[in-house]
């Protein structure tokens, strides 16, 4: 008797949910547990106990639960704006080159380049708490992304770039409201350890040149940019330090320099 019970709640539900699809028009779009629905009918598509997000014909997401429905315009996303520099590409007066690569810019439109943005627990960093790995950033220093809902809190801002030394907030910053802003250039006492470099002007930027991403500019970094500019490497690659297309003295020069401060990435 009981397993009938229960049978008949769980079909109870489905229904219930299949009903509220058609009648909202909406059709699921992806399972947070895992899958994808053609039907666009919750029925045929929700695991008990799963959630899942519908789509609307226009309107906020809906995310659902067993026998709880929201809409996640209720629980906004948080915005998150940067303000960095990426002193590979840095020229002058605020402003950053594109990235290139063996046939011109590698990003359309205003994009200099791509980063890593990680958010990490404010009392214990090993916790990653949340990792976008493909934020824009544009030749002014900006860049914006919109952080989940789900993750509200203080927590510790890290950023990451393909040849450039992984730096960190100097403390944990409050994600919640939106939106939330951070500037990274306006001192070096922005960065966790004062990991930033006086790019003149006034402005302060990510330390070039750390081509492996193991936190360290030093002579490993110098031999491999050596060896990928004996043969003439060219393209959108790590070595290309200042991000030019081309592998040359002028990124041994700005890792060199960098290698020989002792720079090494800080973090709590």
């Amino acid at each position: 008797m009981k397993t009938k019970y229960t049978l008949l709640v769980v079909m109870s539900w489905l229904f219930s949910a299949s009903l509220f699809a058609q009648a909202s028009n909406e059709s699921v779009v992806v399972s947070l547990g895992g899958g994808t629905s053609s039907a666009g009918i919750y029925s045929n598509f929700a695991v008990v106990g799963e959630p899942f997000v519908a789509s609307p014909v226009s309107g906020s997401n809906i995310s659902t639960n067993v026998g709880f429905i929201y809409r996640t315009a209720d629980i906004q996303a948080t915005v998150v704006n940067l303000t960095l520099f990426l002193e590979g590409l840095y020229g002058s007066a605020g402003v950053m080159s594109k990235a290139q690569n063996a046939a011109g810019n590698q990003y359309s439109g205003s994009i200099a380049d791509k980063i890593t943005f990680e958010l990490h627990n404010a009392l214990n960093y090993a916790v990653t708490a949340y990792s976008n790995t493909n934020v824009d950033i544009n030749t002014n220093g900006t860049a914006s992304l919109s952080v989940p809902s789900n993750v509200q809190g203080s927590y510790y801002i890290t950023v990451k770039h393909r040849n450039s030394l992984q730096t960190t907030s100097a403390s944990p910053i409050s994600i919640s409201g939106s939106p939330i802003s951070y500037n990274f250039s306006t001192a070096q006492s922005q960065a966790y350890g004062n990991r930033l470099k006086p790019l003149g002007e006034g402005i302060f930027g990510l330390y070039a040149g750390d081509v492996d991403g193991n936190g360290l500019i030093n002579l490993t970094d110098i031999n491999t940019i050596t060896g990928v500019a004996t043969s003439f490497g060219t393209g959108y690659i790590a070595t290309d330090v200042n991000g030019d297309g081309t592998v040359d003295a002028f990124d041994l020069i700005l890792t060199d320099n960098n290698a020989a401060l002792g720079v090494s990435s800080s973090t709590p």
